[in-house]
């Protein structure tokens, strides 16, 4: 038998490792969805050749010596251990699809083989498929499993759709947006930071001197900041330098960083509401699938913004009514962390993938009814963080997480984490049809990890004009996430429904 490769774990993915724990697998779900049968073993040929021969992490298990970490191979290792062949519950429709991929959320991989699992499962009658029912035809599912620590999930989806033949000549799209606007990485990006700081302390004194100026109306914006969130007196310090800061430009990099910075440090613990408690290991998913991102994209043309801020305008009325539903609604805002690229996501993956991600603390704002308010707000929150850098403090704060000993990382995720509600993506796919083993696919959902006490993941994916949503929640705090998932289907037709009366 010949020598093992061992090979360091670096610093950015051995968090990710910490912070797996049985109440948050901290595993990436992705589901491929099909109206036919792939064959199966050109699937398993697909897998094999493209994923797992090209990056040999997929070959590894992680192995821990005092606090170092490291990549090592499986003498062992067998495909047939993670490709694994079944079908789906009769009758095979959307819920049990829905309650199969739940149950596997809270099942923990063997540790001692590589941390991933590919299932091809025939059977699927769900969504769309009445007419192949009648015709005797059902389709398949190909759900995959990885574990954060072996790649993020902007390059799990390269990976997936490198599985993928589109049916025309244009290549398959780079998947991930840049950290920056100017799409640079984080050395490029601080290495100009001295030369924007002079520019943006004027900024900051003319905004302050502005709202000096206009002093009365500057006071009521303040109380009203420090009132509306639900007269918490632990959330008024951040409240009140948010406020202040929105006297300020945007665009200005240095008070958006103090302002993120001033909010990791002590934005407080997320309100108590009717999905607040402590983590379940079980965990339940819904999906929607076939918005129209054309319609999505009228609406974000009208307002000069992004496909993601209108997504997340259907999210922020869609929870709006959860809690008002629930009898619940005693805040005008939620956190939600959101995970951004450190660097430009190249074409060609690296060949040890690994994370190249940092996360951000994004402010999503509830209960505002008129539409051009609420993009508008959710815009300039995003551009906030778009131009500073808090991402860059918070993957500092990330690599340094990663050489604590044990419970004193869990601490430090824990205290970052419960500061929101929840995760939140959005990733653009292929714009036409793409195939795996010449079966066109339908569909391309997928779940984000949760952590800390947080009760939802929300993953939102682009694919052949549609666009589709995954919700993952803790059961034993949103019970049921296809009421979630309802709303959010429901706000979105509204949305397109404005535009079109607009």
């Amino acid at each position: 038998m010949g020598e093992r490769t061992r090979v360091r774990i670096p610093l950015r993915d051995q968090l990710w490792l910490h912070m797996d724990r049985p109440d948050n697998l901290m595993y990436i779900t992705s589901l491929v969805w099909f109206s036919e049968i792939p064959d199966w073993d050109a699937v398993s040929e697909a897998i094999a050749s493209r994923m797992v021969e090209p990056h040999p992490v997929f070959r590894r298990v992680p192995v821990r010596e005092g606090r170092r970490w490291y990549w090592e191979d499986d003498p062992d290792f067998d495909l047939s251990h993670h490709l694994i062949r079944g079908r789906l519950p009769a009758p095979g429709g959307r819920a049990e699809a829905e309650a199969y991929v739940s149950e596997q959320m809270s099942i923990q991989l063997p540790d001692d083989r590589p941390l991933w699992r590919a299932e091809f499962l025939e059977g699927y009658h769900g969504h769309g498929h009445e007419a192949g029912r009648e015709a005797g035809r059902e389709g398949a599912l190909v759900l995959f499993r990885v574990q954060h620590a072996m790649v993020d999930g902007v390059r799990l989806t390269q990976l997936v759709l490198g599985l993928c033949d589109s049916d025309d000549d244009i290549p398959l799209p780079r998947v991930g947006r840049p950290l920056s606007p100017g799409g640079d990485g984080i050395l490029r990006t601080v290495g100009r930071a001295g030369v924007g700081m002079v520019r943006d302390s004027v900024g900051i004194a003319r905004g302050l001197a502005g709202a000096t100026v206009t002093f009365p109306w500057t006071l009521t914006r303040l109380v009203r900041a420090v009132v509306a969130p639900g007269r918490g007196v632990t959330r008024v310090p951040t409240r009140v330098v948010e406020s202040l800061a929105d006297t300020i430009d945007p665009t200005n990099r240095t008070t958006n960083t103090y302002r993120a910075t001033f909010r990791l440090l002590f934005e407080p613990r997320s309100p108590e509401l009717s999905w607040s408690g402590h983590a379940h290991a079980r965990k339940k998913v819904s999906w929607i699938a076939g918005l129209d991102l054309a319609a999505i994209k009228r609406v974000a043309k009208a307002h000069d913004t992004t496909v993601t801020t209108v997504m997340l305008a259907a999210v922020s009325r869609a929870l709006t009514e959860y809690l008002d539903t629930h009898g619940d609604r005693r805040v005008s805002d939620i956190n939600l962390m959101v995970p951004m690229s450190i660097e430009p996501v190249a074409d060609e993956l690296p060949e040890e993938l690994g994370n190249h991600l940092t996360i951000i603390l994004m402010r999503l704002p509830l209960g505002i009814d008129d539409a051009d308010e609420l993009i508008d707000a959710i815009a300039t929150s995003m551009s906030r963080v778009r131009y500073s850098f808090e991402p860059h403090v918070t993957f500092a704060t990330m690599l340094g997480v990663a050489v604590t000993p044990g419970p004193v990382a869990h601490a430090v995720v824990d205290l970052f984490a419960n500061k929101t509600v929840g995760q939140l993506t959005s990733v653009p796919g292929p714009v036409s049809t793409v195939r795996i083993a010449g079966t066109p696919v339908e569909g391309i959902p997928g779940w984000v990890p949760m952590s800390g006490d947080q009760a939802f993941g929300i993953c939102i994916f682009s694919y052949n004009g549609k666009v589709s949503v995954g919700i993952a929640t803790d059961a034993g705090l949103v019970p049921d996430p296809g009421e979630v998932a309802g709303m959010i289907e429901d706000k979105f037709a509204t949305f397109a429904g404005w535009d079109e009366e607009d």
